[in-house]
């Protein structure tokens, strides 16, 4: 299945001439990539229209906006690819399984990419720009990567605990916090959102704040998540927990993954 993405609704209804197969680059632009449907559609801030080739499903976008991670339409395995060169990067070597949850991971640089087949607790880290890939054993559902670690839980099924994983370290474990409450570690590396808008912060683990906000697990940047009401999508400050409404022309029943968001 191809992905193809577009510039926006009156770009493609411009273009006439055919799109050749697999990845174009084009120029880089601050924020390109500014958010993408589960159905494969990405709208871009700038640039030309271009036809992924091979991409079964599109999992992931870096924060910059810049890289995107797939599955493979034929070996079935996690992918990478950088919008501005057409490089690929393969980031598992066995097939991704099901992704109804998290198995991947981009770093908030978008220079690391942790992924982990399904069902199989061990986690490939992929340093995109040399190749450079380390494996971490016992550790399965992705929630967050650095240059230093990676977040994610023990086993793969029941309410395993979350940890983080540094080479040469002993395992940290967030004690109180597993699987079900949804984590997600910030761009940063400063907090952990749980369970809808709880932040915890990372060094201590604790509880910062709590807001009543309609938060998901996707972070905009290091101060925003992205939440989503029946109005449609919002930033939502974790400082204040003020919202910003979100030029985002998508239905809000539609899951939706978002490269860096300007105001």
């Amino acid at each position: 299945m191809k992905v193809r993405l577009v510039l926006a609704a009156l770009l493609l209804t411009a273009c006439s001439a055919p799109v050749e197969a697999g990845p174009r680059p084009f120029a880089p632009t601050p924020s390109p990539v500014r958010w993408i449907t589960e159905s494969g559609i990405a709208r871009l801030a700038s640039g030309p229209s271009m036809t992924l080739g091979n991409v079964a499903e599109v999992v992931a976008v870096s924060h910059d906006g810049h890289r995107v991670a797939y599955i493979d339409g034929t070996t079935g395995q996690y992918a990478a690819l950088d919008l501005r060169t057409g490089q690929v990067r393969q980031l598992t070597a066995r097939p991704a399984g099901r992704v109804n949850e998290p198995h991947l991971a981009i770093s908030g640089d978008g220079a690391y990419f942790a992924a982990s087949p399904a069902d199989i607790a061990e986690t490939t880290v992929t340093t995109f720009d040399t190749g450079e890939t380390r494996v971490v054993k016992q550790l399965c559902r992705v929630y967050g990567v650095s240059a230093s670690g990676v977040l994610g839980t023990r086993d793969c099924e029941g309410d395993s605990d979350l940890r983080w994983v540094a080479p040469g370290k002993k395992p940290r474990v967030f004690e109180y916090l597993d699987r079900n409450d949804d984590p997600s570690l910030s761009p940063d590396g400063a907090f952990i959102s749980v369970n809808g808008f709880t932040l915890v912060d990372f060094t201590t683990g604790e509880t910062v704040r709590n807001f009543p906000i309609p938060a998901t697990q996707q972070w905009l940047d290091a101060g925003h998540l992205l939440a989503r009401t029946g109005n449609g999508y919002y930033a939502a400050d974790i400082r204040t927990g003020s919202l910003t409404k979100l030029a985002v022309d998508a239905p809000p029943h539609e899951t939706v993954l978002i490269g860096r968001w300007r105001p």
